[in-house]
Parts: structure tokens; C-alpha cells; sequence
């Protein structure tokens, strides 16, 4: 590598071949899907996390997204529990993100 104040079609196609290989990198490391299920050792409390949550935000409403985890975290004191728990609502339709993820709409979701 080499640094020089022109760009060569070499210079890009070297680029575009370490991008290809970190990003590859990172889906077979499971980066990408490093939060797609609940640790066994979470599951029972991010349960209890989800209950607390649906009985909190009325169906149809909305909630800015750190003041709900604020909120969580004064009852729970597991802020990786709580993440579980709202991307998992999310996942399953209870939520949606609005806002650029600022926000969490309350939708009907499943039973």
C-alpha cells in the first residue's frame, strides 16, 4: 500500500476487494446477526421485560426509544435484557420504528 495524490483504476478495484472481503468477514463472523435470538440466559427475565412492556405502552401509541429502556432499567437493572426484549417486539410486530429509531410505535402485534 502506498499513498499517492492520484487515484488509478488499480488503486479502486484494490479498494473495492478489501471491502468485498471485510464485509464477507463480518457475515461469517455473525456480526450482522449478532442480536437475531435471545441467549438462553436471558430469556426468562427478557419474558417478564416484554409483559412489563406491553402492560406500560397502550396499543397504538408511541414512546421515544431511550425513554422507554430509561424506564426499563429503573425496574430490571439488565440493559442487555431490555435490548433483547424491544428488538425481539419489534421483530414479532409488537413496534415499529420511526423516526430514524428515535421512536417506537405500539402496534397490535402478536397474541
Amino acid at each position: 500500500m502506498h499513498l499517492d495524490p492520484i487515484v488509478s483504476v488499480k488503486h479502486v478495484e484494490e479498494a473495492h476487494r478489501i471491502f468485498k472481503i471485510s464485509t464477507l468477514n463480518a457475515a461469517a463472523s455473525g456480526m450482522s446477526n449478532s442480536v437475531s435470538s435471545t441467549p438462553s440466559e436471558l430469556t426468562d427475565i427478557t419474558k417478564k421485560i416484554e409483559e412489563t412492556i406491553k402492560r406500560r405502552v397502550a396499543i397504538g401509541t408511541k414512546i421515544s426509544y431511550p425513554k422507554l429502556q430509561q424506564e426499563m432499567m429503573m425496574r430490571f437493572e439488565n440493559q442487555r435484557a431490555i435490548d433483547y426484549a424491544i428488538i425481539a417486539m419489534v421483530r414479532k410486530g409488537d413496534f415499529e420504528h420511526q423516526e430514524s429509531r428515535k421512536i417506537l410505535c405500539r402496534k397490535m402485534g402478536s397474541a
